[in-house]
Formats: structure tokens, sequence, C-alpha cells
């Protein structure tokens, strides 16, 4: 039987992929970067493997992903607004919740 970490080791389907994509073109619009930038390539990446052992909640994902723009030196508005609550429309992130 699986556990719920195992579980993300998995491989990501389309779902998974998307919503971390809209985290990813988030911070890349805060950034400045393009997505395709090595250095927006290394963020997405992070996101990856957070995502796999177990960090599915997109505003916890959005929070680390911009403290780890920051802390990179790609990001000013991120080196505000990381830690704080994102003031962006509603529409952009799901409102589905995870239990991470």
């Amino acid at each position: 039987m699986l556990d719920s970490q195992s579980i993300h080791l998995k491989a990501l389907d389309s779902a998974d992929l998307q919503r971390l994509q809209v985290v990813l073109d988030v911070i890349c619009r805060e950034a400045g970067k393009a997505v395709r930038s090595p250095e927006m390539q290394e963020l997405a990446a992070l996101l990856i493997r957070l995502y796999r052992h177990g960090l599915t909640n997109e505003d916890k994902l959005l929070s680390v992903g911009r403290l780890a723009a920051a802390r990179k030196g790609h990001s000013p508005a991120a080196a505000a607004t990381a830690g704080r609550r994102s003031k962006r429309p509603v529409r952009q992130l799901s409102l589905t919740r995870s239990s991470s």
C-alpha cells in the first residue's frame, strides 16, 4: 500500500503539471524572467521536487518559490512579497486545498 508521500513520487499527471505551471508563471511574471530562462528552469525543478514529495498546496508552493527566487536574487518583487499573502486575483490559482 502506498503512503501519502510515495503517491507523489509517481509520475505527475496533466492536472499536477497545470497547477505547477500556474505557480511558475506567477513567479516568472513577478521576476520579469522568461519561463525558459535557466533561473526559472531551476526553480521549476525545485517546485516539481517539492510537489512530488507532498507539498501540493499552491499557496505554499508560491511562497517557497518566491523565497527561492528572492534568495537567488532573481526577483525584487518576490523579495518584497515573500512570506506575505499574495494580492494576485483568485482566478489564477485553484481554491482547492490539500492537506500539505
